[in-house]
């Protein structure tokens, strides 16, 4: 999530230009699969834009949203890291993954609203995940795409940063998202290009 209608929109165009665009050079399997990813992962700024037009009101849009389109597009980011990108095939896992998709969706089957922070920064379903499923979710997000040099860098940055932000945030944790998307977009334009 972002900090403002303007700001989460630009981020949803920006991230998915840079990334049609990039779909369209000679990439390898890995680049292709990283940039498809970060489509999934810049989707949400669609969604939270959709958020800031209504100003969070609650009514049928915000419900939608955030019951439906918002745990999808969080799904869909643990199935294609953990099922096309590292091609997890362990039985324990994918139960794991299918109980852990379902608590997503029952914890957002609600109505998102403005948090208390400075910026006003949505909450997703009106509460925010406990300390531990924000883990949770970062390891299945990340997982095989963490190291100390180049790519794997970056997403140690971001899984960290994410994770300190209840430290720094009052709520609406997921504000920095839309910096994280840019930074990736820009990282493989630079990178990939």
């Amino acid at each position: 999530m972002c900090f403002s209608f303007e700001i989460s929109i630009t981020t949803f165009i920006v991230s998915w230009c840079i990334s049609i665009y990039l779909l369209n050079k000679d990439l390898n399997e890995i680049q292709r699969k990283n940039v498809i990813f970060l489509l999934i992962f810049s989707s949400m700024q669609f969604a939270d834009s959709i958020l800031w037009l209504i100003n969070m009101k609650k009514n049928q849009i915000n419900y939608i949203v955030t019951s439906f389109l918002i745990p999808f597009i969080l799904s869909l980011q643990i199935i294609y890291n953990l099922f096309i990108i590292n091609k997890v095939r362990n039985p324990i896992v994918i139960i794991f993954v299918l109980f852990y998709i379902i608590f997503i969706f029952m914890h957002m089957n609600s109505y998102s609203r403005k948090s208390n922070n400075l910026f006003d920064s949505p909450i997703w379903g009106g509460k925010e995940l406990p300390f531990i499923n924000m883990l949770i979710f970062f390891i299945l997000i990340v997982y095989g795409r963490v190291g100390l040099s180049g790519e794997k860098l970056h997403f140690l940055l971001i899984g960290g940063m994410t994770l300190l932000l209840p430290f720094i945030f009052s709520a609406g944790y997921g504000s920095l998202w839309c910096a994280f998307a840019n930074v990736l977009a820009f990282y493989y334009l630079f990178s990939y290009n």
